[in-house]
């Protein structure tokens, strides 16, 4: 991991421990920029997860769904269809509660797009169907 990326973490750290989730999950999601930028993306992914449920307990709803939604894409990306899967729901959740019904279509075909990388035909087709 470059000093860069653990520089935002050691940082995220110490909100943490003030409780300040909103910081902190900026500082995660910086980190998982600068490992995107380097082609980690596993740890890009972990590091978008971790930021969007930081976002989350801030009830930050608009940062945590992207979090999610990059956290998702990434985790296609390096084909972990189930966690990828997982991600769209949670950002088409939050992306439901901000009425943003573009964003939440996206999420949740990327979702059914995921299942059918499992294998898993029906429940995508179920899911195509809630597209609005």
């Amino acid at each position: 991991m470059s000093e860069k990326i653990e520089d935002f973490l050691r940082e995220a750290e110490k909100l943490l421990k003030e409780d300040d989730y909103g910081r902190a999950a900026y500082q995660e999601m910086l980190a998982a920029k600068a490992a995107a930028s380097t082609r980690d993306f596993k740890t890009a992914a972990e590091l978008y997860e971790r930021a969007g449920e930081h976002f989350l307990k801030d009830r930050d709803y608009d940062f945590s769904s992207k979090n999610f939604r990059n956290a998702a894409k990434l985790f296609m990306k390096i084909e972990n269809f189930e966690k990828a899967k997982d991600l769209f729901l949670k950002a088409a959740k939050c992306f439901s509660l901000l009425r943003d019904d573009n964003s939440y279509n996206e999420c949740i075909l990327g979702a059914a797009k995921s299942l059918e990388k499992l294998g898993q035909m029906q429940e995508a087709e179920n899911l195509r169907k809630k597209v609005t």
